[in-house]
């Protein structure tokens, strides 16, 4: 008797949603981390630090300075993917997320970066909003 080709339609199902949940959050990753860098363009970097607090390393680079946050996202476990005995709890994949901005010697920001595969994590739950610069009104 042939194999039903429903478990074939299922597993073709599934791979298909889970590839376009990777181009969606790709796409919302990518716009929204490219905006938010490009929002310090020209500014200060004492600025970025008083809104993102301090940054986790500074390097010399050519040219100016390099200044990087790095964020931690834990990652959700799918269910059914936990434990099925008494046994010890596995230990909690964090997603990362890095923000690099490089100011010149005068401390403006020329340009910026970021990678990891938190980005799109912090972007889905509304975290990149308080990324952004913030700008003040003239009164």
């Amino acid at each position: 008797m042939p194999a039903s080709p429903r478990p074939l339609a299922c597993l073709f199902l599934l791979t298909s949603a889970a590839l376009a949940m990777t181009a969606a959050c790709a796409s919302v990753d990518s716009g929204a981390m490219t905006r938010i860098v490009d929002s310090w363009k020209g500014v200060s970097v004492e600025q970025a630090k008083a809104q993102w607090g301090p940054p986790k390393t500074v390097q010399a680079v050519p040219g100016g300075t390099a200044y990087v946050w790095t964020d931690e996202v834990p990652v959700a476990r799918p269910p059914g993917s936990g434990p099925r005995d008494a046994g010890l709890e596995p230990p909690q994949r964090l997603a990362q997320c890095q923000r690099k901005l490089v100011a010149g010697p005068d401390g403006t920001v020329t340009r910026g970066e970021w990678s990891g595969d938190g980005c799109c994590v912090q972007s889905l739950l509304g975290q990149c909003a308080k990324l952004a610069r913030r700008t003040t009104g003239a009164g």
